[in-house]
């Protein structure tokens, strides 16, 4: 299987965010995303980001939404990956395998900046 070119890119705006605390100190960010981009022209969804542990520089990822395509279809999407603070900054990188309803695998890779509350990457697909 070969990877396609990261030419596809996206941009986000974070809508909303709600903070969420679990067993042993380990908290869970959930952030609700609109996208616009090259792949899909408009898309809503929700990451969910995994604190372990206090203090946590890492950890896991997901990812659920819906693309919406021009010609007034939707795509159904979910991903699973990994976030890492980028040190030094108030920015997240975060990579993620995707999948979607229309049977596409894709590869995103993307940073979440904390301050200017924006989420903005590329995305490759897997064929």
């Amino acid at each position: 299987m070969a990877i396609g070119d990261f030419s596809n890119e996206f941009s986000s705006d974070v809508t909303t965010s709600t903070f969420e605390r679990g067993e042993g100190g380990s908290s869970q960010v959930t952030i609700n995303l609109q996208f616009r981009g090259s792949l899909f022209p408009q898309a809503d969804g929700t990451l969910t980001l995994s604190v372990p542990v206090p203090g946590a520089t890492a950890g896991p990822a997901s990812f659920t939404g819906v693309g919406f395509l021009d010609g007034g279809e939707t795509v159904g999407l979910t991903a699973e990956g990994s976030w890492e603070q980028v040190p030094g900054e108030l920015r997240w990188r975060i990579r993620g395998i995707n999948m979607s309803s229309a049977g596409q695998v894709l590869l995103s890779d993307g940073t979440l900046d904390l301050a200017s509350r924006s989420y903005n990457g590329t995305v490759a697909e897997w064929t």
